[in-house]
């Protein structure tokens, strides 16, 4: 329809362009029919292509007839629709410009008529003066007997509120500032009011205000009650909350009028229902902080009684909320969930201040496990009958606070640690000076209380740490750790002064030799105490930090401890050695040739001292035979190297062979005693043997052939050794061994491949200047 409105627009309107468009339509038919010729001709010729063709001609002529009186009619249809169109089109035109004219005549006649307006403003000018006028004694005629009563009613509202009836009164109240504010916005509107007016009239409703006040404080204390009140008369709540939802619509109307008006009346906004949280809120914080009865001075336990009752409170409180206070209360004041918020919040605020106080040993764990577990498990704020979304309250206390603490407790745990173990230590030397034998356990080895103290002392504070976190228990188990490893420098320090004082004086202690027995069991006691500690607390994930820290620091302590473990029996190597020293030196000289007395007391000693020895850790006593045997071995053999006798002849040379040979098979029989296994592969004494059988070599042209069966067993051999040993034998020159020896420290040199295995050749040195 809109595209027939158009034609007959531009043809009206536009005649220039109706002619243009009139010689663009002729040209556009002449066009077509041109077009429509040349594809007849182009049908046609296609059509009778064949002469068989020629016969349907009339077939042919009878179907474009009935194509065109169908395409005839259609184009008459359409042109019909359109011809309506265009009439339809030219009659709403025609109603439009009728209208036109009739909307230009009434806009005249407004504007001839607003002329006036402003004269006829000024003409109104009194009567406005009249309408305000009656306003403002409507105004005071309608509040007149509020006007006149005021005293009464001031006193009739504060009777009220002395006797409990709130509602009457704060109806009343209401009344009387409904008054006010009336005729104060009555003042408001005129156009030049008077102050004094305004000042007169709110000394006259002065009382009102202090109504107010007296009301809100009558409210807050029913409201700062609300838990106990609740149970017992629930009633006082429903009111209290009524006045306080009547205020804050009075709030919301006020402002709404200030916005259209500008006018607030004085003392709103009041806020009643802000107040009224801020009071709930202060509420519960008393309730926190209120029922902490005693202090560190007065109990030990203070902290545990202070939190085990605040627990309690929290869940008698939170059973109330839900079953009374939710009746009673609108339900916009979400007031279970807005609880559950001010008591989290006066929690931790509290909790904070007690922090910040100062924690002292187990408090540290008292409120960590408090906080961590307790607040937020079935015993609190998760029992089953609170339904609380605990995830939603976040947690009690910041991380930074929460991190902090935690610091705080194992610096508490190193001090304590610190402490107990140096009272530990000064309690085990104390024994150490006793003129009794160390205690034995089952096996009848000797033990100090140390180790089991240690293994208490960490096995309590990781039991304590557990009821906070898995996590706080793995930093102790850290601490732990560190602290025993530190421990070791003590132990050593306090091994070392009682050492000294032994060897000061030996007569003053007569258990010297056990107790160290006793303690370098207590260092392997040590060792199986983390062991077992480390396996009861420690299961390991292998990917943490916490993991890798402690595996280092695990692996520290081992080696501290077994470091410690070896002193201890260095120590008593060390005593043995002193006992024998004069038959050590007494060993390969002269005398020793027709004297037996320095091995045989070698041996006897030595059998003494293990019969002693028995008494240590398995594991021990084998470090301790084996060190013996290493030390034994090296002694006699720098003893051999030592050329403290020169063999003058070939017999000689046999009989000090034989000797050494038969002494090597004694020590080896001791030892063999006490340790089989140890002399049965690779003994040191057969070290001995073996330069026996150098020296009890008779031809001199066989000595190489000795010698690098020697160096073969003992790569570690220097040509120091090689040039004392030869030079013990007495039949070779200082310039034949040197070039023998050189000779053979070359050739097994090109022969050996790789770093040469140790032995305890390694362990002794030659002065070359022996033998220049």
């Amino acid at each position: 329809m809109q595209q027939f409105l158009v034609i007959p627009i531009l043809h009206f309107r536009f005649p220039t362009i109706n002619k243009l468009t009139k010689r663009s339509l002729s040209m556009d038919v002449g066009e077509a029919e041109s077009e429509a010729v040349a594809r007849a001709t182009l049908l046609v010729a296609n059509m009778l292509q064949r002469p068989d063709q020629l016969q349907k001609v009339d077939q042919y002529r009878r179907r474009v007839q009935r194509k065109k009186a169908s395409v005839e009619a259609m184009l008459k249809t359409a042109m019909q629709s359109q011809l309506d169109g265009v009439r339809t089109g030219l009659g709403q035109l025609q109603a439009a410009l009728i209208d036109l004219r009739e909307i230009k005549t009434c806009l005249s006649d407004m504007e001839q008529s607003l002329v006036r307006v402003p004269e006829l403003s000024e003409r109104l000018y009194e009567c406005r003066e009249e309408y305000v006028r009656h306003s403002q004694y409507a105004a005071a005629m309608e509040n007149l007997k509020h006007i006149f009563t005021v005293p009464e009613s001031v006193e009739k509202t504060h009777k009220w509120i002395s006797e409990g009836r709130l509602l009457y009164a704060h109806q009343c109240l209401m009344d009387l500032e409904n008054s006010r504010d009336d005729l104060l916005f009555e003042l408001h509107k005129l156009p030049h009011q008077n102050p004094n007016d305004t000042r007169m009239l709110k000394e006259y409703f002065a009382d009102v205000q202090k109504l107010s006040d007296d009301l809100g404080k009558q409210v807050w204390v029913i409201l700062q009650r609300t838990l106990n009140t609740v149970r017992k008369e629930p009633t006082q709540i429903v009111t209290a909350l009524r006045i306080v939802e009547r205020e804050e619509r009075a709030d919301q109307f006020a402002l709404q009028r200030q916005k259209g008006s500008g006018f607030l009346p004085p003392g709103r906004p009041k806020k009643w229902k802000e107040r009224t949280l801020t009071v709930l809120k202060e509420a519960a914080a008393e309730r926190i902080e209120g029922n902490m009865f005693e202090d560190r001075e007065g109990s030990k336990n203070w902290l545990i009684k202070h939190l085990e009752v605040i627990r309690l409170l929290l869940l008698e409180d939170m059973k109330v909320i839900r079953s009374l206070c939710v009746p009673c209360f609108p339900p916009n004041y979400d007031i279970t969930n807005r609880y559950v918020q001010m008591y989290h919040k006066s929690l931790a605020n509290h909790l904070v201040e007690i922090i910040d106080g100062g924690l002292e040993d187990n408090e540290y764990v008292s409120l960590l496990s408090w906080v961590l577990n307790v607040y937020g498990g079935k015993e609190l704020m998760g029992h089953p009958s609170l339904n609380i979304d605990v995830s939603k309250l976040g947690p009690l206390l910041d991380n930074k606070i929460l991190d902090n603490l935690i610091s705080k407790y194992l610096q508490n745990v190193n001090s304590n640690y610190d402490s107990w173990m140096n009272k530990a230590l000064e309690i085990e030397e104390k024994e150490w000076y006793r003129s009794e034998p160390p205690q034995q356990d089952a096996d009848s080895h000797y033990k100090t209380e140390l180790p089991q103290l240690i293994h208490d002392m960490i096995r309590q504070n990781l039991e304590v740490a557990a009821t906070i976190s898995s996590d706080v228990q793995v930093q102790v188990l850290i601490s732990s750790l560190v602290q025993v490893k530190l421990f070791a420098e003590k132990f050593k320090t306090a091994v070392t002064r009682y050492k000294a004082t032994y060897y000061a004086d030996r007569s003053q202690i007569q258990y010297f030799t056990t107790y160290i027995i006793a303690l370098a069991n207590s260092c392997q006691g040590l060792v199986d105490v983390m062991v077992a500690i480390k396996s009861q607390f420690w299961k390991s994930c292998g990917s943490t930090e916490n993991d890798a820290k402690i595996a280092t620091e695990f692996d520290a302590l081992l080696t501290v401890y077994q470091r410690l473990r070896d002193l201890m029996c260095d120590h008593l190597m060390e005593e043995a050695l002193l006992d024998l020293e004069e038959q050590f030196n007494a060993l390969l000289t002269t005398r020793w040739l027709t004297n037996t007395e320095p091995m045989d007391t070698i041996c006897l000693t030595l059998s003494d001292y293990f019969n002693d020895y028995s008494h240590l850790h398995q594991k021990n006593f084998d470090h301790v035979v084996q060190l013996a045997l290493n030390t034994v071995a090296m002694r006699y053999t720098s003893a051999i190297l030592g050329k403290r006798l020169t063999p003058k002849t070939q017999e000689d040379r046999k009989l000090v062979a034989d000797r050494i040979t038969a002494e090597a098979l004694k020590l080896s029989s001791v030892f063999e005693q006490v340790a089989p296994d140890l002399v049965k592969f690779d003994s040191p004494c057969e070290v001995m043997k073996g330069l026996a059988e150098v020296i009890k070599v008779s031809d001199v042209e066989f000595i190489s052939l000795e010698l690098h069966r020697l160096l073969r067993r003992y790569p570690d051999m220097t040509g120091d050794h090689l040039t004392a040993l030869l030079m013990l034998r007495g039949d070779l020159g200082r310039l034949d061994v040197r070039q023998r020896v050189a000779d053979i420290m070359e050739e097994m040199r090109t022969q050996r491949a790789g770093p040469a295995p140790k032995s305890i050749f390694s362990h002794i040195h030659v002065s070359t200047s022996l033998f220049t």
